[in-house]
């Protein structure tokens, strides 16, 4: 296992790898067990809620005769889709 730099500091969110020619350093890493649970929680979070956020959209654009009611469905989803997020990053993120 690799010890984590004397001068190392977390990479600051949303990104580890940079892929365009920049001067600096373009591949950062994470070292510790609390980074890389919450690098992973995160981008589950935007991910799921993002995917999720689509879904209701589309079912607002197919239900709009209903717009008394389909209101609900963006709040419902992202209920949904952030509770998974939640379940899913802190698995996957504390394994």
């Amino acid at each position: 296992m690799d010890t984590k730099p004397l001068s190392y500091t977390p990479p600051p969110f949303p990104s580890l790898y940079w892929p365009f020619p920049v001067s600096g350093t373009q591949v950062q890493y994470l070292y510790d067990a609390y980074s890389m649970w919450e690098f992973t929680l995160y981008w589950t979070l935007i991910c799921v809620v993002g995917v999720h956020l689509a879904a209701a959209g589309y079912a607002c654009v197919i239900q709009y005769r209903n717009w008394k009611i389909i209101w609900v469905a963006p709040v419902v989803y992202t209920l949904i889709g952030g509770i998974e997020a939640l379940i899913a990053g802190n698995v996957v993120g504390g394994l």
